[in-house]
């Protein structure tokens, strides 16, 4: 079996061709021109350069067996329609090539029954609007539906910081700020459920699912998410700053009513682009992973290859 993988310089694409070499899975990496050095392997036989956000078409006629779309522009503010677009390009080669689209989502797109059906932001009504292009087309397809992905589960490594790891900056920045000005940062009670999975746990269940040849919406997500509170405990006593904040029993919109120092509301700001995901009361359906593996031990290596890397960062300028 022969893949054309997009997204392979990302993070969870990057852990899909691990995972697909593993499986014995051919791959034909699709990048943005100028990108073939950002490949992890020089051993690809082929590489089709492409910008999936550029006019024109992909200009691929070999031999696969179908297409994994993994490349996603994850912007909450600034997507448009660049993952429409994108997605439009996948389903013309497929149906040029005859072969099936696996393409990877967003979990929260997912709208429980009850729910208004309004979307979060510009980014899940465009993942949304690719999905609809793609089940319209009739072309054979499974739509993967990940949510929020973390470090690998046995380095904590990842490619790209997003997510979790910029909630976790904006919230050290701000503590940080509080104990310039001697004052301890307040924010409010963190509700609900906090549905992360590592990326490496996220791979190896969509290349099952393709290995399987699987059809349909599937869910890659935590089975039993943990509480958002736990997650942020861990994460304030990783860093050593738990007494540096103090949680008060009020909601995240409560929060923002009060008379916020200039820390409290920088971080009030930024957060309220996330708090959707980390406030769910709400279960997505059967995820295709089987169990949570986020555990004290695994935030440890998560957080500790996140700050490593930030120190690195800092030390190279």
């Amino acid at each position: 079996m022969k893949t054309l993988l997009t997204g392979i310089t990302g993070n969870l694409g990057y852990e899909v061709s691990q995972d697909f070499a593993r499986r014995g899975i051919g791959i034909i990496p699709c990048v943005r021109p100028g990108k073939i050095d950002a490949l992890h392997s020089k051993e690809f036989e082929t590489v089709v350069e492409c910008d999936l956000m550029a006019e024109g078409e992909i200009k691929f006629s070999g031999n696969v067996d179908s297409i994994t779309h993994c490349a996603g522009v994850v912007s909450f503010r600034g997507a448009g329609n660049k993952n429409e677009q994108m997605a439009r390009k996948i389903v013309n080669l497929a149906g040029k090539l005859d072969v099936p689209v696996y393409f990877v989502s967003t979990a929260f797109v997912y709208k429980p029954s009850g729910n208004s059906g309004e979307f979060n932001n510009d980014y899940e009504k465009d993942k949304f609007n690719a999905e609809q292009l793609l089940i319209a087309s009739n072309i054979p397809h499974t739509i993967f539906r990940p949510s929020v992905l973390t470090g690998n589960s046995q380095t904590g490594e990842i490619r790209n910081f997003s997510g979790y790891y910029l909630i976790v900056r904006a919230f050290l920045s701000a503590i940080y700020e509080a104990k310039a000005k001697n004052r301890i940062l307040r924010f409010p009670r963190m509700a609900g459920e906090s549905d992360i999975v590592p990326v490496d746990q996220a791979a190896e269940s969509i290349g099952q699912a393709i290995q399987e040849n699987r059809r349909g919406i599937l869910y890659v997500t935590n089975p039993t998410p943990p509480r958002s509170e736990w997650v942020l405990d861990e994460t304030l006593n990783f860093y050593g700053i738990r007494d540096s904040v103090t949680i008060m029993d009020i909601s995240f919109e409560e929060f923002g009513k009060l008379n916020l120092t200039d820390e409290e509301a920088a971080l009030y700001r930024f957060a309220s682009h996330f708090n959707p995901y980390w406030s769910m009361e709400y279960s997505f359906p059967q995820s295709v992973c089987t169990k949570n593996v986020i555990d004290h031990d695994y935030l440890t290596r998560a957080l500790t290859f996140f700050r490593d890397s930030e120190h690195h960062g800092k030390d190279s300028h």
